[in-house]
């Protein structure tokens, strides 16, 4: 045995804290091992006709646990500790059940004798490798090709070196679906792997993020197994990591310096063969310069994979039966575009179904409350009805708006709940007969596992999805509940809460989405434009104010007129696909459209106009709009450059200063770049390369194609 081989296998087990036995020579080595009343002594013999009897009945003698395995190879020994230390312990078991126990929590709301099911829908992918070249960029429906899951497994599984997969999607529609979904394709026994699992959620501990993580591993793993051990196995690829709800810690009130500080930590983590995957609802954060200019400028080689889950249809939830009543019944379909709604109807029967949608009575996702409600006076015995139940999860959604959190420990939602609802709870133990009258402690303690809320992986107590804290956010406002409470309520509510509060009323019936729509028009939030887009769009859809300063990313905008009413200045729509839509293009001044889709749409006015107030850049039509934009647009000045703007030109920008490595680039940064160019002979030129398919787009983010990067190569 070479002292090379020797030392090899010396660092693999120090690297699990063993201590190498004085009594080790070049045929057997001895490991030792003492964790509290536990001793272990591993002999390994590097020749098998070597006699360790010896060694193996001193150290019996000596009281420890041994263990003699001949060396066949680095990698067996290295794969008989992981298992020793991970698979083989209770770690295994909690893999398979926590997936169990995903799944039971999705039952939880829903009928009896339900089944729980992922809802496959479509996705974009964008995946580079760890050179910066893209290698696909694409988009599958999700169910007649590759499934999303399946997808994810196969860059999981077949990349060599470090992944970073980023999962994005719209509040409420399938993060933590599809992060669960990929812990149960890891099985324990086939794969040998064991992912590390964490929810991330705020609470009032202001934690950096990088603690929040190594804490998060030091609680998941047993004390036995240090952090170093983990982080090594990590770096090799066998506990793959699995970051649900990354955008949980950040709010409108984040710095740069605190984004730019978690994607470090994630950056920092990818070396040899770790594999990491995250999720967060759609932000701009993936889009920023913080987060390109970490990617970019890491000393780590990795390759990323970024997904994009599209908002599933209607169909995709309900069979053509119950869509057929829904249709028949001409019930509006925007009252149940939800997916927390949806799962319910698709395990009701048609019949049921077909009773909710002619009875106008109150809208669908009430009736759904009120079935969830009244289950848990009869599944929890509890004897508060509905209203009152209702009034104690309104005011612990205000406490959460109050300190901007969206968990906390069991024991704090406990006090709060037995602290401002003291007098209902102890009414309602009357009614009770005295054999099963609870306690006060048991009563909140059953609330405090009631079908609203749910118990978070480090143990916080929070709303049990967005949609359920985004309604009581919405309904704390039109009950007037938060301006009864707090002078400054405008100052109370964090603007993502407020957002959920919009994304939860889409579903409310006209009357409620006008109150909602009033109280935050009519006070004083102090919210950005964005906000105020989203409020107008959600809500009434219309646009009657000034935008300005607006950035828009990844959205669908349908049968709206932007009419003269509302001014949009400054502002930036960023692969956003308009449908039957009317521009009056007065209603623009310096906008820009960057990767839009225009479909179905019309110009409502015929002025001319500057192209800086309605800049387009690769876009997309299935009609004359773009060329009659282009008709109404008035003359520039020429370009301040003699030379005439090449396609060489602006490719060139998409690379690092050492004109190799390829780096995708904002539509800002080539703008800033080329500001000696018109704004319009921009424009041309980057739509003559995303048309030759030398440049895709994901938002206001352009990539270089290795069709490109040939075409370079050809031309030197």
């Amino acid at each position: 045995m070479t002292e090379d081989r020797i030392h090899k296998i010396d660092t693999l087990f120090k690297s699990y804290n063993y201590n190498v036995a004085e009594n080790s020579n070049n045929k057997v080595r001895i490991y030792t091992l003492r964790y509290g009343m536990y001793h272990a002594a591993e002999i390994i013999s590097f020749d098998k006709n070597y006699d360790v009897t010896k060694y193996k009945h001193e150290y019996s003698e000596l009281g420890y646990a041994t263990d003699v395995k001949i060396l066949d190879s680095e990698e067996s020994i290295e794969e008989y500790l992981f298992n020793g230390f991970f698979i083989k312990t209770p770690l295994g078991n909690e893999l398979r059940n926590r997936y169990k126990h995903f799944v039971n929590k999705q039952l939880h709301n829903l009928p009896e004798g339900s089944d729980y099911q992922y809802i496959k829908s479509s996705y974009e992918l964008i995946y580079q490798n760890e050179n910066g070249n893209i290698l696909e960029n694409a988009y599958y429906d999700g169910t007649s090709d590759t499934s999303l899951i399946d997808k994810i497994n196969t860059y999981l599984n077949e990349t060599t070196g470090a992944l970073f997969v980023i999962i994005e999607a719209p509040a409420g529609f399938g993060k933590t679906c599809t992060a669960n979904e990929i812990l149960n394709t890891f099985s324990v026994k086939d794969c040998k792997k064991l992912p590390f699992f964490t929810e991330l959620s705020r609470n009032r501990e202001a934690r950096v993020f990088k603690h929040i993580l190594l804490n998060e591993i030091d609680e998941q793993f047993p004390n036995g197994i240090k952090q170093n051990i983990v982080l090594e196995q990590i770096f090799k690829g066998r506990i793959p990591l699995i970051i649900d709800g990354f955008d949980e810690l950040i709010s409108k009130e984040s710095n740069k310096d605190e984004v730019e500080s978690m994607l470090t930590t994630i950056i920092d983590l990818l070396k040899g063969q770790a594999k990491i995957v995250i999720t967060s609802r759609k932000t701009a954060i993936f889009n920023s310069d913080e987060f390109l200019n970490t990617i970019y400028e890491s000393q780590n080689n990795f390759s990323l994979a970024r997904f994009e889950i599209k908002e599933p249809t209607i169909e995709n939830w309900l069979n053509n039966d119950k869509i057929e009543v829904i249709k028949n019944a001409s019930f509006p379909l925007e009252q149940i575009a939800n997916p927390v709604l949806l799962s319910y109807l698709r395990n009701i029967s048609i019949e049921k179904l077909s009773e909710y949608v002619v009875n106008s009575d109150g809208t669908l996702i009430n009736k759904y409350f009120d079935y969830l409600l009244q289950r848990e006076q009869l599944r929890q015995n509890l004897k508060l009805n509905n209203e009152s139940q209702l009034r104690i999860f309104r005011k612990l959604n205000r406490f959460m708006s109050e300190f901007n959190i969206t968990a906390e420990s069991k024991e704090t939602i406990k006090e709060l709940i037995k602290d401002y609802n003291l007098k209902s709870l102890q009414e309602s133990l009357k009614e009770y007969i005295a054999e099963e009258r609870p306690t006060i402690e048991d009563l909140v303690d059953t609330l405090s596992n009631h079908v609203f809320l749910d118990r978070k992986n480090n143990g916080d107590v929070g709303f049990v999805n967005d949609y359920i804290f985004g309604n009581f956010i919405g309904e704390n406002l039109i009950l007037e509940k938060f301006q009864k409470h707090y002078k400054n309520f405008t100052e109370v509510i964090p603007q993502d809460f407020a957002l959920k509060s919009l994304e939860s009323f889409k579903i409310q019936n006209d009357h409620n989405k006008k109150l909602l729509w009033t109280i935050y028009n009519e006070n004083d939030f102090k919210y950005d434009t964005n906000f105020y887009f989203e409020l107008d769009y959600s809500l009434v859809k219309e646009f009657n104010r000034k935008y300005y300063n607006l950035f828009i990313i990844d959205k669908t905008i349908k049968n709206i007129t932007f009419n003269s009413f509302s001014m949009f200045s400054e502002s930036n729509f960023s692969s956003v696909n308009f449908e039957n839509c009317i521009f009056d293009t007065s209603a623009f001044k310096k906008t820009s459209f960057q990767n839009c889709g225009f479909y179905n749409c019309k110009i409502l006015n015929a002025d001319k106009i500057n192209f800086i107030d309605f800049a387009i850049y690769a876009c997309s039509t299935n009609n004359s709009f773009l060329e009659e934009i282009e008709n109404k647009v008035l003359i520039e000045e020429e370009n301040t450059l003699i030379s005439k703007l090449t396609e060489e030109e602006v490719l060139k920008h998409f690379f690092h200063i050492d004109g190799i490595k390829p780096r995708a680039r904002k539509f800002s940064y080539i703008k800033k770049n080329l500001v000696g160019y018109t704004d319009r002979e921009v424009s041309k030129v980057i739509d003559n390369l995303k048309r030759k398919d030398f440049l895709h787009f994901k938002d206001d983010v352009g990539f270089i194609t290795r069709e490109a990067i040939n075409h370079l190569i050809h031309i030197k």
